[in-house]
């Protein structure tokens, strides 16, 4: 385009007007084509002036935006004259996370601006899958070189507990003994989980016979549950022993965050998709940093937990087809959110 407009320049004073009229017709010809490029593109793409302000815009910048780009300027904090690359993450008119880059032009800005939601989940899964495989592997190792001397040392120590029943030192490393076993039956489950049971159920069941087999220890650290449960749910495919650990887990945590005298709120209810449990503690709080991390391993916000306990209860939620989320506010507690679909559901989908 440069080229050809100099070589008009050059040529202009010998032209008449019937080739003036055709070199216009080429410009006009080139400039509705770059126009249409501008306008269908998929990216977003924003012309800034000298001092910032919007100059052109295409339709997938105001699609990606939600609204003009000239009343998003003062959000979008871009850099002017620069050469740049940055996410970011926008709320309206949906969730999503953008890339935008910037060019410098000869008298403004260029802004490039493309939606990345779907990449970056991906990215996520990929690293969730290989994280998981990653636990796999080390729980693998792990069973095979401790089990046999763990289990050695704790008949021994049983041994000798029964001739030294008082001996503190003795319970000490039974109470040891019995961490160590209990997080390599973690790494075990995470390293050999089983497909889910599904059976037509409701998501209260199994949450009736947890809080049964806790109630003892709500009683002797003064925890309040309340438990709001409607006379009628719909029905959901669920492994009821499944979903017992994925309660039990819960509500050990919740229990962990409150201390003695804490609250637990459990609620149970439905709507058009799904049933839908909620488990809230009055505790703590979690950092913000640290929730989005909650459901991976090793991550744990306890000085003693393995960080195992979440990542199985999300699995085991994935394989029911449902969701599981976390939402917390520091003072003032969390509340973990799972959502089961309902059969009915699935078959209007089928459909």
């Amino acid at each position: 385009m440069r080229d050809f407009f100099r070589g008009v320049r050059k040529r202009i004073g010998k032209l008449d007007a019937e080739q003036l009229r055709e070199q216009y017709r080429l410009i006009a010809d080139e400039a509705d084509f770059l126009d249409a490029l501008f306008t269908a593109n998929s990216e977003g793409i924003i012309v800034l002036g000298e001092h910032g302000e919007a100059v052109k815009s295409n339709p997938a910048a105001r699609a990606l935006l939600g609204m003009e780009p000239a009343d998003a300027l003062a959000q979008l904090e871009i850099p002017l004259g620069v050469a740049s690359k940055r996410e970011m993450s926008i709320t309206y008119p949906d969730e999503r996370t953008l890339e935008m880059r910037t060019l410098p032009m000869k008298a403004g800005t260029l802004v490039y601006l493309r939606d990345i939601t779907a990449e970056k989940a991906r990215t996520e899964e990929e690293l969730r899958v290989g994280a998981t495989k990653a636990v796999r592997d080390l729980a693998a190792g792990v069973a095979h070189e401790i089990a046999n001397p763990l289990n050695a040392i704790s008949l021994n120590l049983q041994l000798l507990e029964r001739e030294r029943p008082d001996d503190e030192s003795v319970k000490v490393c039974r109470q040891q003994i019995s961490r160590l076993d209990s997080i390599l039956r973690g790494f075990l489950q995470a390293l050999r989980p089983s497909r889910p049971n599904l059976m037509p159920g409701s998501v209260a069941d199994p949450l009736k016979n947890c809080l049964a087999t806790l109630r003892q220890q709500f009683v002797e650290r003064s925890i309040s549950v309340t438990l709001d449960i409607p006379a009628a749910l719909p029905p959901v495919a669920i492994d009821k022993m499944q979903f017992e650990q994925v309660y039990f887990n819960l509500l050990k945590n919740a229990m962990e965050a409150v201390g003695e005298g804490g609250r637990i709120d459990i609620g149970v209810a439905s709507d058009d998709n799904d049933a839908v449990v909620s488990i809230r503690d009055n505790g703590a709080g979690i950092p913000p940093e640290q929730v989005a991390h909650l459901f991976e391993p090793y991550r744990t916000t306890k000085e003693k937990g393995t960080g195992l306990g979440l990542m199985i209860s999300a699995r085991i939620v994935r394989d029911h087809g449902g969701t599981i989320a976390a939402a917390s506010k520091l003072g003032e507690g969390t509340r973990f959110t799972i959502r089961i679909p309902r059969i009915e559901r699935r078959i209007r989908a089928l459909k």
